[in-house]
């Protein structure tokens, strides 16, 4: 195999132009969120921060891309001149990619290397789930580059291995959860014929009509009474209507409704990538309540994916404690800050850590930041 070689993406263009190299990539990593490909990755710069300068390290070996890492500028606490993720409350196309049949050391050591390159004080990437191989490598990178990092744990989210055997998994719940889903349902069939439906093959022309049924859902609950709903949302609905298309395009987006006499009572935007239902949005009636309906959508859901052999996993990338009562095996995605600049990178890395209350911007915060900026006044 060829020695692993640099490139620097500097802009949205390019990256649309290699978007057949970064999805293969993105089919080979281990990493499994559609939003991770190119198309997704661009129009979400597009949308939250079209004014913001786009970079991505990528490195290439024996004709093809093996690693990659799309960024963007920011300035934290209005001093530090940082790289980010491009990612926020209302969608996630920040990862590590990263082929793990490659040279891994030698990708990585590149990949190291270039974000020296890129003349930024640090990289502050969010969410990364450093648990994984494939950041377990790019911290293994920068140790032997002895390059200064800090982490710092944000928070914990759910993963469902689909092992289809529905009987066992059932019996791993507590009797109080199995009492609880069967009251449930006992409740919402006294009130109408009940069914459920996942929508895995929408045609783009019908995403509009399909998604906003849903998302009306949403509206109905806590969400659209505090204004924090898509439709309550200046500029979401255009974000996510945009997204779905081009999911459905792909055969990615999974959309999935509970209803009861003809009326949807619960509502899941999901995305599917390599066997794994991936659950981002859940809304509910808040008329039927007291049957559990977002409950229910969870227990109709999974019941059919471990029926499907091609699924793998559900994977809650949103926290709630909800999950909780499903078993999900828990994984923590944390922070990490990466000195990779010249020694000014290394004197803000630490100010920040002693510093922190100040010149930290949260998860929600930063979101705050690009959605004002983009004209979108509220995150999920």
């Amino acid at each position: 195999m060829s020695e692993p070689n640099i490139n620097h993406m500097t802009s949205i263009e390019q990256l649309r132009s290699a978007a057949t190299g970064w999805d293969d990539l993105w089919l080979r990593s281990d990493a499994t969120m559609p939003t991770l490909r190119a198309e997704l990755i661009a129009q979400w710069m597009e949308h939250f921060a079209p004014r913001a300068e786009f970079h991505a390290l990528t490195v290439q070996s024996g004709g093809r891309l093996v690693a990659a890492l799309p960024l963007l500028r920011r300035r934290l606490g209005r001093v530090v001149d940082a790289a980010v993720l491009p990612a926020n409350e209302w969608s996630v196309h920040g990862e590590l990619l990263l082929d793990p049949q490659t040279d891994v050391a030698a990708a990585m050591d590149r990949l190291v290397e270039a974000m020296g390159e890129m003349r930024r004080q640090l990289l502050w990437l969010d969410e990364a789930a450093l648990e994984t191989a494939r950041w377990q490598a790019l911290l293994a990178a920068l140790a032997r580059a002895d390059v200064p990092i800090g982490t710092e744990a944000q928070m914990q989210l759910g993963r469902i291995e689909i092992d289809h055997d529905w009987s066992a998994y059932r019996q791993r719940w507590s009797s109080k959860h199995r009492q609880g889903m069967a009251r449930a349902a006992r409740r919402l069939a006294a009130t109408g014929d009940v069914r459920f439906n996942l929508l895995t093959n929408i045609a783009p022309a019908d995403v509009e009509t399909v998604l906003r049924r849903g998302f009306e859902v949403e509206n109905l609950g806590w969400k659209g009474r505090a204004g924090s709903s898509v439709l309550a949302t200046p500029g979401a609905w255009d974000f996510y209507l945009r997204q779905a298309r081009q999911l459905a395009r792909w055969g990615q987006l999974e959309l999935a409704f509970l209803y009861c006499d003809g009326r949807p009572t619960a509502f899941a935007y999901g995305l599917g990538g390599k066997g794994v239902y991936h659950s981002i949005k859940v809304g509910y009636d808040p008329q039927y309540a007291q049957c559990s309906p977002g409950q229910l959508l969870r227990y109709y859901a999974l019941e059919r994916f471990f029926g499907d052999p091609s699924r793998r996993a559900v994977d809650y990338v949103v926290p709630s404690p909800a999950h909780q009562k499903w078993r999900p095996t828990m994984y923590t995605v944390s922070r990490l800050a990466i000195a990779a600049g010249p020694l000014f990178g290394r004197v803000a890395l630490q100010a920040l850590k002693t510093w922190r209350p100040w010149m930290l911007p949260t998860q929600r915060r930063a979101c705050r930041i690009l959605a004002e900026k983009s004209g979108l006044s509220r995150c999920r």
